[in-house]
Formats: C-alpha cells, structure tokens, sequence
C-alpha cells in the first residue's frame, strides 16, 4: 500500500519534470532541424515539429541542451553563386595526294596521260562555355541552355496480317548546363555536380553528347577541376588517292563556389 502510494505521489512530478515548450524558428524549417537534435532528446522526452515550430517534451536541464542546439543550428541560409566553366580545344588536319592517269591507242601510237595533285588543310578551334547560377545551402541548382530537335522515328510491328510500319516525330533537347547541389560546412563546400554539353552535327542523329557526374569537395572562392577527356584518331587512305587525318579534341571542365553576402 505504501509502494502505490509513493507511486502516485511521483506521477505528477514526473509528468511535470517534463513539461511541453514550443520553440520557435526563425531561419530554418523544423524538418531540416530535426534529424540533427533528436539525437540529443533524452530518454522518455519526445520532439517533434511543424514548420516554423518545435515542440519538445524533456526536462529543465534537456530542455536548454535542446535550446543551446537550435541557437547554433537556426541560423540564415548561406546564399551561394555557382560557377561551371566548360572548356574544348580541338585540331584537324588533312595530307594527301591524288593521281588520273589515262593510257590511248590511237593509229598504232600509245599516249599517255594524267594529273597529279598534291593537298594539305588543318583547322583548330576552341569554345569555352561560362554558366552561373545562384542557391542556397544545400538546394537544387539548375541551368540548360539549348535546342530542342524534332527526329523522325520509324516502328516496325509484327501483327497477325503481317508487318505494321508507323512513323512520327520526337523531340530530342540538346543542351549545355549543370544539375548541382552543394553543402557548405565553414570555408569548404561539397558538392554534386552533373554537367552536360550536346554539338549539333549535321544531322539530328550526328550529335555530340557529353556527360559528367560526380561528387566533389573543396574551398569555396576557388576553381576546381571536375574532369576532362582527350580524344586522338587518324585514318589513312591508299590507291589512287593516298594521304592521311588526324583529329584531336580535348576538353575539361571546372567549378567554383562563391558566397554571397
């Protein structure tokens, strides 16, 4: 008797050590707070949240742990300007002869005769590509500039009354830009990137298709290497035309995070 007693006499003041308080933010979304404070709530204490507010249910002493937190953690977004730069050198050069010849049988004389001709060509070019755009802390960030193709498709179906050919158009975008989300964490920033950068050949089905996705960290304020590639071909011809074609491309692309004031 004396056990239940004491039981109830403590029920009260357990239900009070642990009192309700909403807290409010000022900066920041209750769901971008929680994942990083409910590691803290102590055993038997609840946090939850909704928008703007938390509502936590913990003693005193966890109460202003959790309060101490939320100072540190409610603070502005650090907007950001990022920066994607993409780069390409290229070279092609062309060396090579040509010979027509004939031969003629004319009132028992033979003749002979031809051309020779002798040629060279190189082009080079570059292009440099220089994209911005701004975010916050850990938002989405994207940029494409391009053209949209209409291609022509053909389908071919096999049916019970023989071959079904259909024909129609779809639409094929064309672009050069970036998808990235970074995360700033004091002077450094990491991030995930994914460019891109499509050439339009001749043709909607002669197209150059570049892609790129990684992760990457560094200091903000400054350019950082995401990657290149390096292209080399050559062919050769023989008969009665000979020469050779060399071809060569290269190409990198750099980042930079900025913070904005």
């Amino acid at each position: 008797m004396k056990r239940i007693l004491l039981l109830l006499l403590c029920l009260p003041a357990l239900a009070w050590a642990q009192a309700l308080e909403i807290i409010p933010l000022q900066y920041r979304m209750a769901d971008q707070l929680l994942p990083s404070l409910l590691p803290f709530v102590e055993r038997g204490g609840a946090l939850s949240g909704s928008n703007d507010k938390l509502f936590l249910r913990a003693s005193s002493r966890n109460q202003a742990e959790i309060r101490r937190l939320v100072a540190e953690l409610d603070v502005p977004l650090r907007r950001l300007m990022i920066s994607v730069r993409q780069e390409g050198e290229g070279e092609d050069s062309v060396r090579g002869g040509r010979i027509n010849g004939s031969v003629t049988f004319r009132d028992g004389k033979v003749g002979a005769g031809g051309t020779a001709q002798v040629f060279s060509s190189s082009r080079a070019g570059n292009d440099r590509v220089s994209q911005q755009v701004q975010t916050i802390d850990g938002g989405h960030a994207s940029i494409v500039v391009g053209q949209s193709l209409w291609v022509p498709l053909r389908q071919i179906v096999m049916g019970p009354g023989g071959a079904v050919v259909s024909e129609t158009l779809v639409q094929r975008d064309l672009g050069t830009g970036f998808v990235a989300v970074p995360h700033v964490s004091g002077n450094r920033v990491s991030i995930e990137v994914s460019p891109r950068h499509d050439t339009p050949g001749a043709t909607p089905f002669d197209t150059r298709i570049e892609r790129l996705v990684t992760t990457i960290s560094g200091p903000l304020a400054e350019w950082i290497v995401l990657g290149g590639s390096i292209l080399d071909g050559a062919e050769q011809g023989t008969g009665n035309s000979w020469g050779t074609r060399s071809a060569s491309s290269q190409r990198r692309v750099l980042l930079k995070v900025d913070e904005l004031p």
